[in-house]
């Protein structure tokens, strides 16, 4: 029976640490129903060893639970109702979902084995490490960073249980109680997992493998916006995610655009939704060749040509980086010519400004939706580029070609879990029979029916997915979110879309000039009208996309910003590092009060006396004299004296310290205060002499012969 209860709690441990993983995964991969399963087999495996191991009449049941357990799982994986989302998930999902089905299987097998081998029921460290690297990437919240501080305690109480409970079943420990081992093991746990967790956000890897600390690391893919001031400009990361809080950006003013007035200038699109936020295909990032590279009558001009149809209308703007140098390339629309300076289009320039090839070296490309494509090397500060823009009204029939099938698929991929979201679309559109028609109409529910904010709530504090969260919870938020709900709205009823990001500015000069400032960068869709082509929806209600911001907003998204956005930021992880240290100091702190108050607190005279004897003795055994609490003080001082080569100061100061404590307990003689200075000075001479004693003549207790034994006894 006390084996019973002593292993009891190891067990315990396991079942919360599966509770935790399978939580986890329930909230990134979006089915509780998957991960609720998986927690229920994994912990009927666990009870099932638990019976089989160490209740000699539960073992038929044991035996029932476990194989049970495992013919369940086998009928429910081939009867395919575990995984409902086995057609178009992402390989991130899918293998999440793998290793779950990994970890229930281990919890099924690894407990029945025990005793046979060191790693035990801690062996389910190893799969709830390989969770957490999935989950991480994916679903980075202030869930998953206190989950994994939480499973690193317990995976962590784990391995220390089991260690101690095997040497105590090989008698190398004496009686344990399950208190000793929950003190023990706990503190171990909390303890190291704080140490660790400092030590992992303290370090600074080597360049060759981060370029950034290990606390930044963990915690960069929640803090990608769409746009993120880089340097004196803006970049729009190929995976950016929609954490919430405002974008912060500067009015800085970026470009100067001179011949169009076109507002909207695009940079990038996406397609593949992540949950949180969006994703580049690696289709668009495939380089499109120009139909032709022309130099022009001008000196130093090179025009790269994709696109010569003629009867679409274009817009043609010459556009200057007032930074000195591009981060990005923005055009009003479909790029369909680039003219730049010849020193960077072709041959190689020099320092003096010459050129020294006539032949073109480096060429610029586009991606196929129209974007410019980033090329290393490009460090010019200004180009021509003509475009044809995409219209908002319903285009001419043909203007774009149809879409392939494997781009029909990707730009129509929804979600399997957005079944509300599918319905509110679904309802929207409900009697409409045109796509055009039903866009138009998820854009205007959109506009209308939700509120801009330049302060959206964070949307770490919502369990579900983003677009679920503004839509049926915030119904507020910033441009990103209105174009990644109407994107997906599109989505579920038919019609390919993608997110765009870019430019929206409608600032001119009194000369003319458009000005395109960072706090300008926006995100809106385009949907493809099958017959047609691409039509550019802007949910976002139009009185905020180009709302300068005044003094007080700026105040208030600044501190919006620093408060709200501080939770999901590694601040989250050191105040978790904190309360782990808070929790394991608090021990020490007790134990340290208590040892300040026995010396300290106000006590009689002969205490003083018998704490000072007392300490004499033990600091005699820890240096191997033999001196022993149970014997009275004038035999200990017998023995003392009876000690070869022992300093005779040291055997005079505890004789006296011997008669001082027999004067006071049997003596019945109320001890001066000079009795009480005579006690602490002997001590601290006898003190004094035993350390003279050891350091000539007694073994050191630290010597090969000792860590020998000591290894012995391991």
């Amino acid at each position: 029976m006390r084996s019973l209860v002593a292993f009891l709690p190891l067990y315990v441990a396991a079942l919360a640490l599966l509770a935790l993983d399978f939580w986890l995964v329930g909230l990134t991969v979006e089915s509780p129903s998957f991960a609720l399963q998986c927690w229920a087999l994994a912990s009927a495996g666990i009870v099932g060893n638990f019976l089989q191991t160490h209740l000699s009449q539960g073992r038929w049941l044991g035996g029932v639970l476990g194989w049970g357990g495992q013919l369940v799982l086998l009928s429910l994986l081939f009867g395919s109702s575990l995984l409902p989302f086995s057609e178009g998930v992402p390989s991130d999902i899918a293998w999440l979902s793998v290793i779950s089905l990994v970890t229930v299987f281990v919890a099924f097998w690894v407990g029945r084995f025990w005793g046979q081998f060191y790693a035990g029921l801690s062996f389910l460290v190893v799969p709830t490490l390989s969770l957490f690297g999935l989950i991480i990437p994916i679903y980075v919240t202030a869930e998953t960073v206190s989950g994994l501080c939480a499973a690193l305690v317990i995976g962590l109480f784990l391995v220390s249980a089991e260690s101690l409970l095997l040497r105590w079943q090989r008698g190398q420990w004496g009686p344990m109680t399950p208190l000793m081992l929950w003190r023990y093991c706990w503190r171990l746990a909390v303890t190291v997992s704080a140490l660790v967790l400092t030590v992992g956000l303290l370090l600074v890897p080597p360049a060759s493998l981060l370029q950034e600390s290990l606390s930044r690391q963990l915690m960069r893919l929640p803090r990608i916006q769409f746009a993120t001031p880089v340097g004196g400009g803006v970049e729009f990361p190929a995976v950016w995610t929609m954490p919430g809080g405002p974008l912060n950006l500067p009015e800085t003013v970026l470009y100067e655009v001179k011949g169009s007035s076109y507002p909207r200038w695009r940079v990038r699109t996406y397609t593949h939704y992540l949950g949180s936020g969006w994703r580049v295909s690696l289709l668009d990032n495939k380089p499109q060749f120009p139909l032709a590279v022309r130099r022009l009558s001008r000196p130093k001009v090179l025009e790269f040509v994709w696109e010569t149809a003629p009867s679409h209308p274009k817009e043609t703007a010459t556009v200057t980086a007032l930074a000195g140098f591009l981060t990005e390339t923005p055009v009003p629309g479909i790029l369909h010519r680039l003219r730049v300076a010849q020193g960077w289009g072709a041959g190689r320039g020099t320092r003096d400004g010459t050129w020294e090839s006539s032949q073109p070296t480096l060429y610029l490309f586009r991606t196929p939706t129209g974007c410019f494509l980033p090329v290393n090397g490009w460090d010019a500060n200004f180009y021509q580029v003509t475009a044809r823009p995409i219209p908002e009204e319903l285009p001419p029939k043909e203007t774009d070609p149809p879409l392939s099938p494997q781009e029909r698929r990707v730009l129509t991929s929804f979600p399997f879990y957005l079944q509300r979201v599918a319905a509110l679309a679904q309802q929207i559109t409900r009697g409409l029979r045109s796509p055009y028609t039903k866009a138009k109409a998820l854009e205007a529910f959109l506009r209308t029916n939700y509120r801009y904010s330049i302060a959206p709530p964070p949307a770490w504090r919502s369990r579900r997915d983003v677009v679920a969260f503004f839509l049926f919870e915030a119904r507020e938020g910033a441009c990103d979110w209105f174009a990644s709900a109407l994107a997906l709205m599109c989505r579920a009823v038919g019609i390919p879309a993608r997110v765009i990001t870019g430019f929206y500015s409608d600032e001119l000069t009194p000369e003319g000039t458009l000005l395109i400032r960072a706090s300008h960068a926006h995100a809106w869709v385009e949907a493809y009208i099958d017959g047609h082509g691409w039509v550019t929806l802007d949910a976002t209600p139009s009185s905020a996309i180009t709302r300068r911001l005044s003094l007080l907003q700026r105040l208030q998204q600044w501190v919006t910003r620093s408060y709200r956005l501080s939770l999901i930021n590694p601040h989250l992880l050191w105040w978790l590092v904190a309360v782990l240290w808070a929790i394991a100091a608090f021990p020490l702190v007790v134990q340290g009060g208590r040892f300040v108050w026995a010396t300290y607190r106000p006590k009689p005279r002969w205490r003083y006396l018998v704490d000072a004897y007392l300490a004499a003795v033990g600091f005699a055994q820890r240096i191997g004299l033999p001196l022993d609490f149970s014997a009275t003080p004038w035999e200990n001082a017998r023995r003392c004296e009876g000690i070869l080569r022992f300093p005779l100061a040291g055997k005079a100061a505890f004789r006296r310290l011997a008669d001082l404590v027999v004067m006071a307990l049997y003596a019945g003689v109320e001890p001066s205060e000079k009795d009480c200075e005579l006690a602490q000075e002997a001590l601290r001479t006898f003190r004094q002499q035993a350390r003279n004693y050891a350091r000539w003549f007694a073994r050191s207790q630290w010597s090969w012969q000792s860590v020998k034994e000591w290894l012995s006894r391991w």
